[in-house]
């Protein structure tokens, strides 16, 4: 056993590639050893523990006979839990949804990680679970950190949650620079060696030549293809098809051209493609018509008797398993499935005719899924066909499959008024949303100025020592003070000239031991009993209701004349409060908890800040900004996430504004807590998927 937890055994043959092995294991077990760090707490005890398994973990993925799937490598997992007593089950479970929590996070890097990982051990497959740098070894090194916890079940959950948030917001770095590391090592990803083509004389969609914007084969499509290619068994070139290079280079002379039969199979192919789109968009019965929602069905090789061991038959289940996952996608309404639908057999017939679809992520064909799925960002899954949105996204869609078309720059067409379509829905939601903006920043504003306002007050109450005038100042002036803050800021001449009037009224009542106070005094009284008439003219404090209080100054400032101390009582009718009538101390607004917003139809559901500092650092650090459609949730409300464009982020208090027109209503919340979402997975910035190769994703995973 202690055989299986080292590095191959260097030799001439394996020397460099075991110093690789070294190299790599080394950067993963030192990173996440940082990371894992960082969720403080009692854990540094156990980091030596938690390195040790995940390196060990590395070695007998990365062995001669590495272990197959996550199921036995959960065994060594389990073994360690027994010390665990009966808890050991519970958190054997929550180590497996962290594993696919965690392969989550890692997305596109992890793949490729996989990929390179194939080739320096010169495998021909390798099961996602079986990634020496995979999930799984990274659990290895979780349960000898459980195993060492000193607490209960219920801190160790705690330990773990707080763990899992920083590998996901860590990983795709990590896997990045593991597989920088690799590159420059020499190391390439399998795929690259070699992948299926069929070269076409003609220039791609777009304009574009073949060569032009291809990519270097590390895509999830690529991979897919892959996969299905070794599932096949096509390992080598068949008939009618070749390998080139994985950047979707071909050679200048195609060898269908010089194959004769292999010639009339493509064109037969081609043909009965055009035949069945031409019958798929006459026939309501096929489910291909334009008032359908549905989506027709992926149309996969077998469906046209296309033999496995071509190429073509390769192009065309992975279209397949692609259409497939868009169809099933819970983000896309179901009337724009349809229309993306009815594109299958032109995109079917790109891909055998242009090789570079797969290659290259940047192809216009790919485009056009993503654009189309990103214009329908926003809209419920209950979307019906007669909404004026899809009924523009089909209108593209349609001319697309016009013949006319086909011979010309259709997809350039259709993708520039997609882009016009986008930028247009997204205007408008911004432009309805400037209402709710209003009503947040107004709302805000109020908050500072109550703020600023109690922190005038505290000052202002140290210095004074009579209660008549602390309880006018606690009772009126500062929402006097409140009301110039809002109007001008705390630097303007109204918040001066009501913070001087404060003062002097202060001043005013001490007693007075100099023939120059006294003339000041009596000098300024008149002034200064207009200034606070006007302070609470302004906040609409009748004479009435300031007279007693007018009558105590008087006497007050006479007895400040004579150089007679202030008498420590309280008169009747004006009672000393510490707290004032008719301003919010403090409140949902203030700290925690909710409130909602409201003038005529505009409403607004605000969730305020509880951690300035924790929103003055995700506010540096966020990966989204203003224009991005994010999903998230509400942390009050037990509902499906929502879908909104993000519309606006205070400079100052950073609160975020998100808005979609089907809610009725918009969210204002810290982008600390958008933040939190996005790291723990909760949430995400939907409008910057690329739906064609998250489906590509998608259909890999299922695959595995």
């Amino acid at each position: 056993m202690p055989d299986q937890h080292q590095p191959p055994t260097p030799t001439p043959a394996n020397d460099y590639r075991a110093q690789v092995l070294l190299a790599s294991r080394n950067l993963f077990q030192q990173r996440l050893r940082k990371m894992v760090g960082e969720a403080g707490g009692n854990i540094s005890a156990s980091l030596d523990a938690f390195s040790r398994e995940v390196g060990n973990a590395h070695d007998v993925l990365a062995s001669a006979n590495p272990l197959d799937g996550f199921d036995q490598v959960a065994s060594l997992t389990a073994s360690r839990l027994t010390l665990m007593g009966d808890d050991d089950l519970e958190v054997g479970i929550r180590l497996r949804e962290i594993a696919t929590h965690l392969r989550d996070a890692g997305g596109r890097e992890l793949w490729r990680s996989r990929s390179l990982y194939l080739t320096l051990l010169d495998r021909t497959t390798m099961g996602p679970d079986n990634n020496p740098v995979g999930p799984e070894a990274i659990c290895e090194g979780l349960a000898a950190l459980c195993a060492q916890h000193d607490g209960s079940i219920e801190q160790t959950f705690a330990m773990l949650d707080r763990v899992e948030d920083l590998l996901c917001q860590g990983l795709p770095a990590l896997y990045a620079e593991i597989n920088e590391l690799l590159t420059k090592l020499g190391v390439e990803p399998a795929q690259a060696h070699y992948t299926t083509n069929i070269a076409s004389p003609a220039r791609p969609a777009g304009g574009q030549a073949a060569s032009a914007g291809t990519q270097p084969a590390t895509n999830a499509l690529l991979l897919l293809q892959d996969v299905l290619r070794h599932r096949s068994g096509l390992l080598q070139a068949g008939a009618g098809g070749h390998f080139v290079a994985a950047d979707g280079q071909a050679e200048a002379a195609n060898p269908l051209l010089d194959d004769a039969a292999a010639a009339y199979m493509l064109k037969d192919l081609l043909e009965r493609l055009t035949a069945l789109e031409l019958r798929s968009a006459s026939s309501p019965a096929a489910g291909h018509d334009e008032s359908s929602p549905s989506a027709p069905r992926p149309l996969k090789s077998s469906d046209l008797d296309v033999p496995l061991g071509r190429t073509e038959a390769l192009t065309l289940d992975t279209m397949a398993l692609i259409f497939e996952a868009i169809f099933e996608s819970a983000d896309i309404p179901d009337a724009v499935k349809g229309i993306i639908g009815r594109l299958q057999i032109p995109l079917l017939k790109q891909a055998i005719v242009d090789p570079t679809l797969f290659a290259n992520n940047q192809h216009p064909a790919r485009l056009l899924i993503n654009r189309m799925a990103r214009a329908a960002v926003g809209l419920p899954p209950n979307t019906g066909v007669d909404h004026p949105l899809c009924k523009r996204i089909a209108a593209i869609a349609s001319a697309l499959r016009d013949p006319r078309e086909e011979s010309g720059d259709g997809l350039g067409k259709a993708l520039a008024e997609l882009d016009a379509l986008v930028n247009e829905g997204d205007q408008a939601v911004r432009a309805a949303a400037a209402g709710h903006i209003r009503l947040v920043v107004e709302h805000e504003q109020a908050i500072a100025a109550q703020q600023a306002a109690e922190t005038w007050l505290r000052a202002s109450l140290a210095r004074t020592r009579s209660p008549e005038i602390a309880a006018f100042l606690e009772r009126y002036w500062v929402r006097v003070m409140a009301a110039a803050a809002q109007a001008g800021g705390t630097e303007g001449a109204r918040w001066q000239q009501d913070s001087a009037t404060g003062g002097e009224l202060i001043w005013s009542v001490q007693p007075k031991q100099t023939n120059e106070e006294r003339k000041h005094l009596a000098g300024m009284a008149s002034s200064l009993i207009k200034r606070i008439g006007g302070g609470l003219d302004g906040i609409g404090i009748s004479s009435a209701e300031r007279l007693p209080f007018l009558n105590r100054l008087f006497d007050l400032q006479t007895a400040a004349l004579r150089g007679q101390a202030q008498e420590k009582v309280t008169p009747a009718g004006l009672p000393l409060e510490r707290r004032s009538q008719g301003r919010p101390a403090s409140g949902p607004a203030a700290k925690g908890g909710t409130c909602a917003l409201g003038s005529g139809e505009l409403q607004v559901h605000y969730l305020a800040h509880a951690d300035d500092e924790a929103t003055a650092r995700a506010a540096a650090s966020s990966g989204w900004q203003v224009g991005d459609w994010l999903r998230f949730a509400l942390p009050d409300r037990e509902q499906e996430p929502l879908c909104g464009l993000c519309c606006w982020q205070s400079p100052s208090s950073h609160t975020v504004l998100l808005f979609n027109p089907v809610w009725g209503y918009a969210v204002a919340l810290p982008s600390a807590l958008l933040e939190q979402q996005v790291r723990a997975g909760r949430a995400q910035v939907v409008s910057g998927m690329a739906t064609f190769d998250s489906a590509a994703e998608r259909a890999l995973r299922l695959l595995d």
